[in-house]
């Protein structure tokens, strides 16, 4: 039976398991939302990890339109001082032989992302929200009119539950059990792996190869690699690489990448620590239900091919909560919160026609008239800046490359040369 009745009122106690971005976000505005209607409620964040010590296996990089949504969305001011670089620009490398420098002033910064994260969770402590330092080891949605919520330390009984667990398998595991009755989540049946390291440079040599350029490869000689990148911080650059079955042999493989190598060959890693995690694909079904809704990475509303994963989070946790408190937390009060991101989930389509394209592109050879032709049009130039860049979605993305006047003539080429070059290409291994 549907309950529509379901309201967060005085005295309501919220769980948001997990404090990175998505968490903290969706606290902030469940206080924010509450305290502007005259209701009080509890907050309280389960999160394990020390943001002290701990590696967050992300890039940590904060994209346009960031400042608007600290603005928008959580009614904060952006913290300037994470900034430990701005971004100016991208620089392609769609294959061994071809390059393609993009810039633009758009407002996309790199942060470390441990401190980010802790910026976030101390936020929502300033707000009132309590933080327990434990793991959540199970949860029991079972009709009665409250959740239980078990962590390593306790016990605690919640109105509702926020999950802002990422990719975390235990957790996922948890409550894709706990729900089988109720809203059956599922957390997203397909995920890349990521393997992230960090290495320092010199602040001069810093300026000379990368300056304020994120390096975007597509190395599909690598054949478990499905893209890599080379983005600048403050004193240190991150490798990171995103693949499916990824190991520490493809990273590896990755440093030895003739481009990749051309850029890093004058630092010392020796002694290079690898961290891996994943990256969702695919949205989660069951991202709603009585007395539950999932945000950030737990959705899987990342944004197809292009990331954004700090943005996603900090939207998605805003959103979940504003209409916990404006509509309720019954699954019917809650299904207008998927529906404000229906167009990431509608964009899968266009991003996976989008990725084959540039896969084609490179095997057949295109990619380089593509690149010559961009070096002299700017139209072109800003289309592949929203492709690197997470600006817009792929359904624009397609539509304005589609109505380019030189398309007919690209298209032709284009096929003219599609059989058979489909299968030349071969594992740089082999070459």
């Amino acid at each position: 039976m549907k309950n529509d009745n379901l309201k967060i009122i005085d005295g309501s106690t919220i769980a948001v398991i997990g404090g990175g971005p998505a968490g903290s976000a969706a606290a902030i505005k469940l206080i924010k939302e509450a305290g502007g209607k005259g209701i009080k409620i509890k907050v309280i964040i389960f999160e394990g990890k020390d943001f002290d010590r701990h590696y967050n296996q992300c890039v940590g990089v904060l994209s346009y339109p960031i400042r608007e949504i600290f603005e928008r969305n959580l009614d904060m001011r952006f913290p300037e001082h994470l900034i430990k670089r701005e971004i100016s620009g991208y620089v392609l490398h769609p294959s061994d032989n071809s390059t393609l420098e993009l810039s633009g002033e758009r407002g996309t910064y790199a942060t470390r992302r441990i401190l980010f994260d802790r910026f976030m969770l101390a936020a929502a402590q300033e707000l009132g929200a309590d933080v327990i330092r434990s793991r959540v080891t199970d949860t029991e949605f079972n009709g009665s009119g409250i959740v239980k919520v078990y962590t390593e330390d306790g016990f605690l009984k919640a109105d509702a539950v926020v999950g802002a667990f990422g990719l975390d398998d235990g957790i996922a595991g948890v409550m894709e059990h706990a729900s089988r009755h109720a809203f059956a989540y599922k957390r997203p049946p397909k995920v890349l792996d990521t393997l992230v390291a960090k290495a320092h440079i010199d602040l001069n040599m810093m300026q000379e190869i990368f300056g304020s350029r994120i390096h975007a490869f597509i190395p599909l000689e690598l054949k478990k690699i499905e893209f890599g990148a080379i983005t600048p911080k403050g004193d240190h650059i991150i490798i990171n690489i995103a693949g499916r079955n990824l190991t520490s042999v493809d990273m590896d493989n990755f440093l030895g990448y003739p481009p990749v190598r051309g850029l890093i060959k004058g630092l010392n890693l020796a002694g290079l620590d690898y961290y891996k995690g994943k990256y969702p694909i695919r949205p989660a079904g069951g991202i709603i239900g009585d007395r539950f809704a999932a945000v950030g990475d737990a959705t899987g509303l990342i944004r197809p091919y292009k990331g954004k994963g700090i943005n996603v989070a900090l939207e998605t946790g805003a959103k979940a909560a504003e209409i916990m408190i404006n509509n309720g937390i019954s699954a019917s009060a809650l299904s207008a919160y998927p529906q404000a991101f229906d167009h990431l989930r509608a964009d899968f389509f266009y991003g996976r026609l989008f990725r084959l394209l540039v896969i084609l592109s490179i095997k057949t050879g295109f990619v380089e008239r593509v690149m010559a032709m961009a070096q002299s049009d700017p139209y072109l130039r800003d289309v592949l800046f929203k492709v690197v860049s997470g600006e817009g979605t792929y359904h624009d993305i397609v539509h304005e490359i589609f109505s380019m006047k030189e398309f007919a003539a690209l298209g032709y080429n284009f096929f003219r040369h599609l059989p058979l070059a489909v299968f030349k290409a071969k594992p740089y291994a082999d070459r």
